[in-house]
């Protein structure tokens, strides 16, 4: 639905349908008049409406009945009745088979108001709930995506092995160890949407203080030391020597840079370079984690902090990743009163670089 509100009246008296638009278009709202059922239906088929205003009693096709077809068709349309005050029993029957509310006439600009305002809060409401319930559905067909490849993986490799293929127990070795390596990829899968949860719903236990950003940097760095050997990747590291503690939690700390140090070992070449410094820059301090690696496709860099979503090009889908980790990184750089940046250049390298506020600002 379109952020302008729409609503249809429905009554067999113009006079009732003139009054309703002269006091609901001094809000802006995008207004239909029809004095019949048949013709709102017509309407309603083509394009919904955010609310329908319809009187019980009309000739041919009776308020009651084109209700239940609406609810049918268009059932995210808030539905008021419009009643006479001997009908009143008829309204409140209406609203026990879905409609909203009722306003009686003659009814006062008011009066209309109101029973409209509440209306279009039910319906924004409504559309909360919608979006939640969508979100939740894109939420588990991501998981179970996610999911079902090294499960199915695992799963074909060990009913190999329970039929003894492969026989030499060097190839059986390698096979144990990709289902391993496999299992890994779950659990880090599993780690990261808990600590994704924890962190959103803030519900994870944070220990603020004044925190040393060059002493969470030395020990990450020193922390993938082999890793980086392992790759033939030179690390250095760069820090200010008149650098300002920060107000944050220190493990969520080491988890932000840490996540970044190793996305920048990940997606790094062979003999390439990671570049981490830290600098004061006016009321915070920033740290900058560059790579000599694979860069970022400009069309990839908006959706990078997007939960679960994974760089397309051909070289990063190769490497083994949850897609949640620079989504936690974002979280906790925000939860601290912090931004971050990515500027990236592909087949280049990428450099990442998060503001912390020092101890005393916000």
């Amino acid at each position: 639905m379109s952020d302008r509100k729409s609503m249809i009246v429905v009554d067999d008296e113009q006079v009732v349908l003139n009054s309703c638009r002269a006091i609901l278009s001094e809000h802006g709202y995008e207004i239909e008049t029809v004095l019949s059922g048949e013709e709102a239906l017509r309407l309603i088929e083509d394009r919904p409406f955010d609310v329908a205003l319809i009187d019980l009693k009309m000739p041919g096709m009776p308020g009651s009945e084109l209700l239940n077809r609406i609810q049918e068709k268009r059932p995210q349309t808030v539905n008021v009745i419009i009643t006479g005050f001997a009908t009143v029993e008829t309204a409140v029957d209406a609203m026990k088979r879905g409609a909203f509310d009722y306003v009686c006439k003659p009814f006062t600009p008011e009066e209309l108001e109101v029973v409209v305002q509440k209306a279009l809060e039910r319906c924004k409401l409504r559309q909360a709930a919608d979006e939640a319930r969508r979100e939740k559905e894109r939420f588990i067909l991501t998981i179970y995506h996610h999911l079902k490849s090294p499960v199915g993986i695992i799963q074909g490799y060990l009913k190999s092995l329970l039929k003894g293929v492969p026989a030499d127990e060097a190839e059986r070795t390698a096979v144990l160890r990709r289902c391993l390596k496999r299992a890994e990829t779950l659990r880090q899968l599993l780690e990261d949407l808990l600590s994704l949860n924890r962190l959103q719903s803030g519900k994870l236990e944070r220990n603020i203080g004044a925190v040393r950003v060059d002493e969470v940097l030395r020990e990450a760095v020193e922390g993938y030391r082999a890793r980086a050997q392992e790759k033939n990747v030179q690390v250095r590291l760069r820090v200010s020597s008149d650098l300002p503690p920060v107000k944050g939690d220190k493990e969520q700390f080491a988890h932000l840079f840490g996540n970044l140090i190793d996305n920048a070992l990940r997606y790094n070449k062979e003999r390439g370079v990671v570049e981490v410094a830290a600098m004061p820059n006016e009321s915070d301090v920033r740290v900058e984690i560059s790579d000599t690696g694979m860069g970022i496709a400009k069309e990839d860099i908006p959706r990078i902090f997007d939960e679960f979503y994974r760089c397309q090009s051909e070289q990063s889908r190769a490497i083994p990743g949850t897609g949640l980790g620079l989504s936690i990184v974002k979280t906790i750089v925000e939860t601290h009163g912090g931004g971050i940046d990515v500027q990236s250049e592909f087949g280049k390298g990428t450099t990442f670089t998060v503001r912390l506020p020092v101890c005393g600002q916000r």
